[in-house]
């Protein structure tokens, strides 16, 4: 059972919206197509939380020596599974790009590399297979069944187009098997977490725990491919409950958009929600999460319990969502915590696992932006033609009037983006389509822009009123080469869009947010719209690493200070000229936990504000 009551808001608000664009995630078996520079798989580690070490393990493979006895079959094709230390053979100069697994044991693991002998139109199929495991003398006391066990495992899956991954469980030493689904195709090939804990229960399946196999089966057609490690046989316990993802929206217009920087201007009332999941072997009542809001000086500021879900089966996961009725007022980061509870305290015999925080959430002076967390990925072109045209962006809902002055995007750091021409548009909905409302000048890049935010603006600013839907978007003119915008974070369905190389608005269906921010003020009230100096910093609070983000008018001899509350100065770091819009990412790891003042200052004058070290 799967209802996430948050799809069903997009929906409900954009299904007359989204009907208009054409699907992007067109399969075929053309090196052009799966080749195209549409992006770099986004990782998140947020998903892998390991078992206590209290959890009784009754066996455990890490790859470590080789396939450590399993044994690898090719029943069809050229692909089978192997051991490997590297991970997959991306193609040269390939702009989607599939990283090695970041495996908690990273001396070896099993990798299949579907992606490898280019065999297109070719169908494989291979099988891996464990030897005989007795669970018995690996410690599981006999008396069942049933046995409450599960298969863990360490993985990162991308999918391209006609790939499926199973788990097959035999407990005859192989006379038959029982065959679960692991993954397939529709999880497609961005927004996978590396690496994602899968649990598997295989109660059903285990009568005879002397005689267990494992087999894992690959069926694909030259896709990319499979990594796992550190495979697992352990208890299930009886109760064990488990937030998986968290979310943030509107859910009083049950709306499926979520914004992690939003101008003060715009804010609207926190609604949140957790998908909770029962990983135990027993049905769960009542379960919900208890939630916190922490604002920029990490004081708690509300809190309280969800409604709740009157039963979860094993395996089953549900979303339930709760208004606060609060609504962010001051400026800077805010914290959410979200923990999973039910009738049974023994739910959360991992606590690991139960709960989750959302630090990604700035209220900012003016900035509206969708991406968060770290920039891992880049968007380049999606259409047939993949020398033609795109931008890519995202949609903006506007909670009170104001206006668009200006937009800033994040260029990837890649060698294309020199002497390229740029342009940021903004469209806004008209009840049937996006219709453009204006577009700024072109810009041509240079190598100083290369993974830094390029802020263009309107000679006119945009005027937006509340109710509206403004699509936010930067793009490019094509050629045999052409820029990318990097893409982070993991957003709703629906929420990227873009046009293609004929014009054309494109719904990207894709779980990265491209970093392109809209800013709500009318940089035409100052004499030139580069003197509209400003800093930005996030995340706030920080563990190790704050991003800086300048912009500055002809400022010479820039410099970063960070002082603590007495005024004391605890780091300098020495920027240079800026003439624009800059990054710089400062190492605070070495600053002990609490607040902090950071000010940039040059001839121009000087810029502080305040953040909280964790």
């Amino acid at each position: 059972m799967k209802k996430i009551y948050f799809l069903l808001g997009s929906v409900m608000v954009f299904g007359g919206l989204t009907a208009q664009f054409k699907n992007n995630w067109m399969h075929s078996f053309s090196s052009t197509e799966k080749h195209a520079p549409n992006g770099v798989t986004f990782t998140d580690m947020r998903d892998m939380i390991p078992a206590l070490d209290d959890r009784a393990t009754y066996y455990t493979e890490d790859f470590d020596g080789g396939l450590g006895g399993w044994v690898n079959n090719i029943a069809t094709g050229g692909v089978g599974f192997e051991s490997t230390s590297t991970g997959h053979a991306n193609d040269a100069g390939s702009t989607f790009f599939i990283p090695a697994l970041l495996t908690s044991t990273p001396t070896a693991w099993v990798l299949v590399d579907s992606d490898s002998d280019g065999s297109s139109g070719t169908e494989e199929m291979a099988t891996l297979t464990s030897p005989i495991i007795d669970l018995v003398a690996g410690g599981l006391v006999a008396g069942g069944p049933p046995y409450p066990l599960k298969v863990e495992m360490e993985q990162f899956y991308a999918g391209w187009q006609m790939d499926t991954i199973f788990l097959e469980v035999s407990d005859d030493g192989g006379g038959s098997w029982n065959q679960i689904e692991i993954m397939n195709n529709s999880v497609g090939r961005e927004g996978r977490p590396n690496p994602e804990l899968v649990s598997i229960n295989i109660t059903p399946y285990v009568i005879d725990p002397t005689q267990l196999r494992l087999r894992f089966r690959w069926h694909g057609n030259w896709d990319y491919g499979w990594q796992f490690d550190n495979v697992t046989v352990l208890d299930l316990p009886d109760y064990d409950l488990k937030i998986s993802k968290v979310f943030r929206g509107d859910w009083t217009a049950l709306n499926p958009l979520m914004y992690s920087y939003v101008p003060e201007e715009q804010a609207t009332e926190f609604v949140i929600g957790a998908d909770i999941k029962n990983i135990g072997y027993l049905d769960l009542t009542n379960c919900a999460f208890d939630w916190e809001i922490l604002d920029p000086t990490l004081a708690v500021v509300a809190s309280g319990t969800s409604g709740t879900l009157a039963n979860l089966a094993n395996n089953e996961n549900d979303t339930v969502w709760v208004s606060t009725g609060f609504t962010p007022t001051d400026l800077g980061t805010y914290t959410i915590n979200f923990t999973a509870v039910s009738d049974f305290a023994e739910a959360v015999i991992d606590e690991g696992n139960n709960s989750l925080t959302d630090d990604y959430f700035e209220l900012t002076d003016y900035t509206y932006g969708a991406d968060y967390s770290f920039y891992t990925g880049a968007f380049y072109g999606w259409s047939s033609d993949p020398d033609g045209s795109a931008s890519a962006g995202n949609i903006f809902q506007i909670n009170a009037d104001g206006v668009i002055g200006g937009v800033t995007a994040e260029l990837d750091d890649f060698a294309d983006v020199v002497d390229q021409l740029i342009y940021y548009a903004v469209y806004l909905w008209d009840g049937a389509a996006f219709a453009l409302a204006d577009q700024t000048a072109d810009y041509t890049t240079t190598a100083a822009d290369e993974g830094e935010f390029v802020t263009l603006y309107f000679d006119t600013p945009v005027d937006v009123v509340t109710g509206d839907f403004a699509l936010v978007v930067a793009g490019h003119y094509g050629g045999t080469t052409h820029p990318g915008f990097e893409m982070a974070g993991q957003v709703p369905p629906g929420q990227v869009q873009g046009t293609d190389a004929g014009g054309a608005t494109v719904s990207l269906l894709n779980p990265s947010s491209p970093v392109v921010r809209a800013l709500m003020h009318d940089f035409t009230a100052v004499e030139e719209h580069q003197s509209a100096d400003a800093m930005h910093i996030y995340p706030n609070p920080a563990n190790d690493l704050l991003t800086v983000n300048m912009t500055l008018a002809k400022a010479d001899n820039t410099v970063i200070t960070v002082m603590d509350l007495s005024g004391k100065v605890v780091k300098t770091v020495s920027v240079g000229n800026v003439n624009g819009t800059k990054n710089i990412n400062l190492n605070i790891d070495d600053l002990s936990s609490g607040a902090y003042f950071i000010q940039v200052s040059s001839q121009q004058g000087k810029m502080t504000q305040k953040f909280i070290k964790k």
